[in-house]
């Protein structure tokens, strides 16, 4: 069983895409490609709505499980990467009850930090990983979480493709989320 906490989040990018498409197919006059996923939230689709927030809080359910699953699988090695990967869970939740606009939405920012996510991740892996691949590709993810998110703060961010930048953000997030689970993952399968 403490397996399968690192192992269902290599799916992530699988349960947050789904979920927004699927959304997106019963949301009324709704573009992924010019809208951002909160505004599923707000559509005069019910159907639309709960299958945003239900697709959403079970993105956050899978965060809470992988923070479980590094603490009972490496006990101390991943202290911060956990308490981080839960936090951002929270934040995940509080963007499905809150709908955008409201200051709690993105609970006043905190999901800002989900650009150290990945340093901090770097600094507790130690020696861990023999393989470079994973410095690279957690350094470079943590570099595009931060373009990302500075050009929507100097609204740099182009409102027609705001949409898909948020996406393509969502790519980098929950599929460096995903890589890291599974080499996590393939760690604690050999034990």
């Amino acid at each position: 069983m403490k397996k399968v906490l690192i192992r269902q989040a290599i799916f992530l990018p699988f349960l947050y895409f789904g979920m927004l498409v699927l959304a997106g197919l019963f949301a009324n006059e709704y573009s992924h490609w010019g809208q951002h996923a909160s505004e599923l939230g707000i559509n005069s689709s019910s159907t639309a709505v709960v299958l945003f927030q239900t697709g959403i809080i079970m993105t956050s359910f899978s965060l809470f499980g992988l923070a479980l699953g590094l603490i009972i699988n490496f006990k101390k090695q991943f202290p911060l990467f956990s308490l981080l990967v839960f936090v951002f869970g929270v934040t995940f939740i509080f963007g499905a009850l809150f709908p955008i606009g409201s200051p709690w939405h993105g609970m006043y920012g905190l999901g800002l930090f989900v650009m150290m996510v990945p340093f901090v991740f770097l600094y507790e892996m130690k020696d861990l990983f023999k393989k470079k691949a994973i410095r690279y590709v957690s350094i470079t993810a943590a570099f595009l979480m931060f373009f990302y998110l500075w050009s929507m703060v100097a609204r740099l961010d182009p409102v027609m493709y705001r949409g898909l930048t948020q996406r393509l953000f969502g790519i980098v997030v929950f599929g460096w989320l995903s890589y890291v689970s599974y080499h996590l993952y393939s760690l604690v399968k050999k034990a």
